[in-house]
């Protein structure tokens, strides 16, 4: 725990349609209150505010699995939940098309590719026709005429289309969802048994994503703190699984497999600094704009 407040100034880099930029933010590594009880929050009206989402009150969770003495056991442990999360990984690639001219002199245009970006999503949800995946707003942003979203998942040799649910840009998540196609290796991850809970310091975390196009790539590493940063309405988990442009979008899970949150930023010079959006902001996202009840 950090006895006295330490300010550090980050350049985060960000993943945009672009190309790579920059974010830079205050982060304030401060002691967090300890937890009183667990308190799920109160809908108004079928939404929740980032207000009524307090971490602090939030207990800590406990799992079976830091239990075991066996290591092999643990190991056996381990192996699963990386096979199993990257059964949830997406990849996503999201191809801008602004309308141009043929010639100089023409008034004939024609669809033209002016922009493209990847990364990475997560499988929470199904329905009969459908599977839908988290994703990072940045991830599918864009200005243009017209905007083609293209996934492929674990068990995918080719690239299938998907369609734009919902999105949050101030909160930056988004919600693609696309067609199930037969497919049968997909695993929906579970976003709800860590919800209302606090993360272990030191308990043992799962990022997996696509980054630097290396597909459903997991790494792992320990859950530091909750942070605040300046672009951040909510404070967000610091964690330092190792993530890399493409990473964004892609799940941060716990032993067990179960959501934590989205990675979402990450530093070009360290590996030890990687960020998440947490789960409980996300189920906000997702009660707000009536993609779960």
């Amino acid at each position: 725990m950090y006895k006295k407040m330490m300010i550090f100034f980050i350049i985060l880099s960000f993943a945009f349609l672009s190309g790579c930029s920059y974010l830079t933010f205050t982060l304030d590594l401060t002691t967090t209150p300890s937890a009183i009880s667990t308190t799920q929050p109160t809908e108004i009206n079928g939404t929740i505010s980032i207000g009524d989402i307090e971490y602090s009150t939030f207990s800590y969770y406990h799992s079976a699995t830091y239990d075991i003495t066996n290591i092999d056991d643990y190991n056996s442990i381990l192996i699963d939940t990386r096979d199993l999360i990257r059964r949830s990984n997406i990849q996503i690639e999201t191809t801008l098309y602004t309308f141009e001219k043929l010639y100089p002199w023409s008034t004939t245009t024609t669809l033209q590719i002016s922009g493209a970006a990847r990364g990475s999503g997560v499988i929470f949800l199904e329905d009969s026709t459908f599977y839908y995946a988290l994703t990072n707003y940045h991830v599918v942003d864009g200005e243009a005429d017209s905007i083609v979203y293209k996934i492929a998942t674990f068990e995918d040799q080719d690239s299938y289309d998907a369609e734009l649910v919902t999105y949050d840009e101030n909160l930056d998540l988004a919600v693609i969802k696309f067609l199930k196609e037969g497919r049968t290796d997909i695993h929906i991850i579970d976003y709800t048994t860590r919800l209302f809970s606090k993360f272990s310091p030191g308990e043992l975390v799962f990022a997996v994503g696509n980054p630097l196009s290396v597909i459903n790539n997991v790494t792992f590493g320990e859950f530091k703190s909750m942070e605040s940063i300046s672009n951040a309405d909510f404070q967000i988990i610091y964690h330092t699984a190792a993530i890399h442009e493409g990473s964004s979008g892609g799940a941060l899970v716990d032993v067990d497999g179960n959501l934590l949150g989205l990675n979402t930023w990450g530093l070009d010079t360290s590996d030890e600094y990687s960020f998440a959006v947490p789960n409980y902001i996300i189920y906000m996202f997702l009660i707000n704009n009536g993609v779960i009840e």
